[in-house]
């Protein structure tokens, strides 16, 4: 039995190696944000992101494509606008269907390099985000791509702990927990190196 499950993974590996068509494409990428701190009486900001990415093709339906993007986050009140700014790093995993629409998914690792909150907030200001994005998107042939995603924070913004929200019964309430979230709107150009 072992004989014969090895024989099988190795004409399966030797088949997806085979079939693979490994490219290695850069590119930039830029768009709108329109983001928000949950929990917050306050509206959605407009902002913009900028950055760079990496795309890794595998086979032809999966390419892995680590980004490196500027994003600058927060929230508008009816007084002011308060700004977020982030270095981001992600590793998006891009699944292509039918044409060119392709669906993404991928956790990001956020770095505030910057903040316009009065010092008083600013310093209860965490420094990191941890996030989980999910979107979908066209590649036109060209190497132009355009794409929608949704990517939600699971760090407090002001380092509060989750137990920090449990009533004295243990039960949690996390009407109070402060979270980025945005929607990108974006538009990338990959290079073809060939």
């Amino acid at each position: 039995m072992k004989k014969f499950l090895s024989i099988f993974v190795f004409i399966f590996l030797g088949t997806f190696v085979s079939n693979a068509q490994f490219e290695f494409k850069p590119g930039v990428r830029g768009g709108l944000n329109l983001s928000k701190i949950t929990n917050l009486d306050a509206d959605s900001k407009t902002d913009f992101f900028v950055g760079g990415q990496f795309e890794l093709k595998f086979v032809k339906f999966y390419s892995l494509q680590p980004e490196l993007t500027y994003s600058r986050q927060g929230f508008k009140t009816p007084n002011d606008s308060y700004s977020l700014d982030y270095l981001s790093v992600g590793i998006t995993n891009k699944f292509t269907f039918g044409g060119g629409f392709n669906v993404l998914v991928g956790p990001t690792i956020d770095v505030k390099v910057g903040d316009n909150f009065p010092t008083v907030l600013s310093d209860e200001l965490i420094g990191f985000d941890f996030a989980l994005m999910g979107g979908i998107g066209y590649t036109f042939k060209n190497g132009l791509a355009v794409d929608v995603r949704f990517k939600q924070g699971i760090v407090d913004v002001f380092g509060d702990n989750y137990n920090e929200y449990n009533d004295e019964n243990g039960n949690g309430n996390f009407d109070e927990v402060k979270l980025n979230s945005l929607f990108q709107f974006g538009v990338s150009y990959s290079f073809d190196l060939k």
